[in-house]
């Protein structure tokens, strides 16, 4: 397979840079997402990649070849685009083997590699219908195989989940996973959606306007970001304010609204000076208890099939962000506890 390079790829379009000094290293059959909002510039990256769009500066390698001055027939690329851009007047089978046609392969060649590739995306049987008489997860699949038949070096999917619905979106998601782990092809992923960047990705790549905020596995960003940006883009999380009261190697205690806190974590903020912590509302365990003075209290839940989605004030006037399985249920006006561990807090600008 194929290694990707990029160093300080920037691209605008006569603005602000879109693309801003990007640098980003993807390893040999690596499945890695480019995660952001609209406009943080992930589909351009993907797009001066693929060379549909021309760096304005910075280069492009694959395998330690500069591939930035290639036009994109020359990069042997796979891609597959949210609208899957299927040809509606052929049938799978010539969708399939148009790509291996403008190569001039055998057709012997396009037969064999064709119905291979209906075979990998469970589409054997159906090479003589038109796109209009399959569904939306046939289409995308017969897109993927369209992709991965030409054998290309890189597969590029730039949101290609975003037509389906939740159901369907859910079942492509372990397909598509299921596939590039199966075939082994270096792929980029393009995607506003955290749930299928972390469910799908070896590592992920988070960007806001431009430039990457942070890289790393699923749970480093999920569990360690890097910054607030980071945090509360990927998943839910409390943010709780915080004054550092003592720091060592590799650890610091922080004073919070919850109480103090002892961190593994080193920090480069003296005694005394304000920090943010996060907290995942999944990391809190609510426990019914006596309605004391200065207790903690149910506000508003919000059943949500398998969870309930809380809102807890605590003595301080503070509410708090909590998620919980269904299974037990507190009504709004209970009094709580909460159990929180010290390894759920994290210390924001600290690395992962």
């Amino acid at each position: 397979m194929t290694t990707v390079s990029l160093r300080s790829l920037t691209k605008s379009f006569g603005g602000p840079p879109v693309v801003d000094k990007v640098s980003l290293d993807i390893r040999d059959g690596e499945f890695v997402s480019l995660l952001g909002p609209s406009g943080c510039g992930k589909t351009t990256t993907l797009k001066l990649v693929a060379g549909f769009e021309w760096a304005d500066s910075g280069t492009i390698q694959f395998d330690g070849q500069d591939v930035g001055s290639l036009p994109a027939e020359k990069r042997d690329i796979g891609m597959v685009f949210q609208s899957y851009a299927l040809f509606p007047h052929l049938t799978v089978a010539q969708n399939l083997a148009f790509g291996l046609e403008t190569r001039k392969t055998p057709r012997s060649e396009i037969t064999r590699r064709s119905a291979a590739a209906m075979d990998t995306v469970q589409l054997a049987g159906l090479g003589d219908r038109y796109p209009r008489q399959l569904s939306g997860g046939q289409q995308q699949r017969v897109a993927l195989a369209r992709a991965l038949v030409i054998e290309p070096r890189i597969l590029l999917l730039d949101e290609p989940l975003a037509n389906l619905d939740a159901r369907l979106r859910d079942e492509m998601r372990d397909f598509i996973r299921q596939l590039q782990r199966r075939v082994g092809i270096t792929t980029v992923y393009v995607t506003h959606d955290q749930a299928e960047a972390l469910t799908m990705s070896d590592r992920v790549v988070v960007m806001f306007s431009g430039t990457v905020a942070q890289v790393g596995a699923p749970d480093d960003i999920y569990e360690r970001p890097v910054s607030r940006a980071v945090a509360e883009f990927v998943g839910r999380v409390n943010r709780i304010p915080a004054t550092v009261v003592a720091t060592g190697p590799g650890s610091c205690r922080v004073r919070t609204y919850l109480g103090e806190v002892t961190l593994q974590q080193s920090t480069s903020a003296a005694v005394g000076h304000s920090v943010d912590v996060t907290l995942r509302p999944e990391a809190i365990t609510l426990v019914a208890a006596p309605a004391e003075p200065g207790a903690a209290r149910v506000v508003s839940a919000s059943y949500g099939g398998g969870l309930i989605d809380y809102r807890v004030e605590v003595a301080t006037g503070q509410t708090l962000h909590v998620q919980a399985f269904a299974a037990t249920r507190l009504a709004v006006g209970t009094a709580v506890r909460l159990d929180i561990r010290n390894d759920s807090y994290w210390l924001l600008g600290s690395p992962p």
